[in-house]
Order: C-alpha cells, then sequence, then structure tokens
C-alpha cells in the first residue's frame, strides 16, 4: 500500500501566505518574487520526482532561525499554501485535492543559517470507492 516516503529538504522557508500574491493594476494577482523562487527551489532540489499513487500523505517540517522566534507571527498555516503549491507546481503531486493527511511541524533552529523545510511525501493507491462512500475508514482499510 504505501512506500518510504520520498523525502526531500529546501534549504529556506517558503513565503507566508500574506507574502505569496501580488495584485495587478488591472486586475488579477501575480505571484511575488519569493513565492517563484521557493518553487523553483522545489523543482530543482526534488528533481520534479512524481510521487505515484492516487492519494497522499504529506508531512512537512518548518525549521526557523532565531530571526523568526516571536511567536505572536510565523503562523504554521500561513507557511503551507506555498509549500504546498510548490509540491504541485513541481509535479512532485498531481493535486493538493489528492492530499488525505496533512501533517505540519514548526520547530526552532540555532541559527537562521539552519532554516528550510524538509519534506515527507507518500503515495498511496487506494480505492476510491472506499474513500467517496462517506464511510468512516482508516487508510489501512482502503487497499
Amino acid at each position: 500500500m504505501t512506500g518510504a516516503p520520498f523525502r526531500f529538504t529546501v534549504p529556506f522557508l517558503p513565503p507566508s501566505v500574506n507574502h505569496y500574491k501580488g495584485a495587478r493594476k488591472n486586475g488579477g494577482f501575480y505571484r511575488k518574487r519569493e513565492a517563484v523562487a521557493f518553487v523553483d527551489a522545489v523543482c530543482v532540489i526534488s528533481r520534479k520526482t512524481m510521487v505515484t499513487g492516487n492519494f497522499y500523505t504529506v508531512e512537512i517540517f518548518f525549521f526557523l532561525g532565531p530571526s523568526k522566534r516571536n511567536l505572536s507571527s510565523n503562523d504554521l498555516d500561513n507557511f503551507q499554501k506555498v509549500g504546498i503549491d510548490a509540491l504541485v507546481r513541481a509535479g512532485v503531486i498531481k493535486t493538493d485535492g489528492r492530499i488525505l493527511d496533512l501533517n505540519l511541524h514548526k520547530r526552532f533552529v540555532a541559527t537562521d543559517r539552519e532554516e528550510g523545510t524538509l519534506y515527507l511525501i507518500t503515495g498511496q493507491q487506494l480505492d476510491e470507492s472506499k474513500i467517496l462512500s462517506g464511510k468512516p475508514y482508516a487508510l489501512e482499510e482502503t487497499a
């Protein structure tokens, strides 16, 4: 059912969702430079390796340095949007709508040079009829 997770580390953090997009003067939005840089880094570091399966379990660790130790900012959920969108844009997963389990972790490291984002992605080939049946299930039961 599941293999070892695909694991890779990006040596910096994704921008906050608050710094992800900017408004265009004529309407619409564009992705800001720092978001594009993070997505590009995920593409290069993951080598655009596609995780196989029709559903995914994703675990992400965000390692924050001393300059980001203010606990009233740097919300964990603000890092996830760009972090997950980067997986889709890099082709690591087909769509984030197929993520069944998402685990996010925020940890603190001793220096800003140690900041980074660690990904663990597991693909699962699951019976869609069980998942979409509306009945409770455990992932182990769907194989």
